[in-house]
């Protein structure tokens, strides 16, 4: 599972991973493990959740658990076109409910943040991880082509 979390990561990065001035695209990539007796609550709450985000947050590209067949580790996957996209969906999260649930039903293993991440973001991210990784190298050959319709998006 981890072999193709780290996959469809690297194939996300590469899709959205760009230097273009319209997009300065933010990824969560978050290792959780599901609390002891929480198996069903938390299937529950990935669907919730995943609902509200859906709804509220049009500028979310990727929202995504990857569950494990036979374990209780999850990948979480989130994409984001921007700072203030990646920031819209923390405030959105802190504080709530939905923080409330996540921390009920999962323990975070490792969070990594890719992209340019700013002062703000990083501020809103510490309680959760300070693993930044900016973007220094790398091309994508898709993004240039959606690049235009990815920034749309509002």
């Amino acid at each position: 599972m981890k072999k193709i979390s780290l996959f469809l990561l690297l194939i996300s990065t590469s899709i959205f991973g760009m230097h273009h001035a319209k997009l300065d695209v933010i990824v969560f990539a978050i290792d959780l493990e599901i609390n002891e007796g929480k198996e069903n609550s938390a299937v529950s709450f990935v669907s919730t959740i995943t609902d509200n985000v859906k709804k509220n947050e049009p500028q979310t590209l990727v929202y995504q658990y990857h569950f494990s067949n036979t374990e209780n580790k999850v990948f979480l996957l989130e994409i984001y076109p921007n700072n203030e996209a990646a920031l819209f969906h923390m405030k959105n999260f802190t504080g709530t409910k939905w923080e409330a649930g996540f921390v009920e039903n999962f323990s975070i293993k490792s969070a990594s943040i890719l992209g340019n991440a700013n002062s703000k973001l990083k501020e809103a991210l510490g309680p959760y991880t300070m693993d930044f990784r900016g973007n220094l190298y790398g091309f994508d050959r898709v993004a240039g082509e959606l690049s235009e319709e990815i920034s749309k998006i509002k």
